[in-house]
């Protein structure tokens, strides 16, 4: 039986449309940049900076009622030992990301 190759003449045309674009935009990024984009460039920047000073602060709080609960023996060691780690790994991995993706530059 001979097979038909109809359907993969119909697939490919949509998928060699979007390579056709990104190759575009990738030789060309400047038609890929929105223009105008300050206002929430700036928002997202402020955002990003009320971020860093909450979580550290957040964490600590969490941390302070984890040691409560177990000096109060509401939880066990061990489970206050995972939560421990976990507030500490969350309330430092924005200066962990700071760290890892911020350029040696300064």
């Amino acid at each position: 039986m001979k097979q038909l190759n109809i359907l993969q003449t119909v697939v490919n045309k949509p998928i060699s449309i979007v390579t056709i674009a990104f190759a575009f935009f990738l030789a060309h990024p400047i038609y890929a940049q929105a223009q105008n984009l300050d206002p929430a460039k700036k928002a997202l920047e402020t955002f990003k900076t009320q971020l860093m000073g909450i979580i550290p602060i957040a964490a600590a709080i969490m941390l302070l009622c984890l040691a409560i609960g177990y000096a109060g023996r509401y939880i066990e060691k061990d489970t206050f030992v995972r939560w421990a780690i976990g507030v500490v790994i969350a309330g430092s991995a924005a200066e962990i990301a700071t760290l890892l993706f911020k350029g040696n530059g300064g």
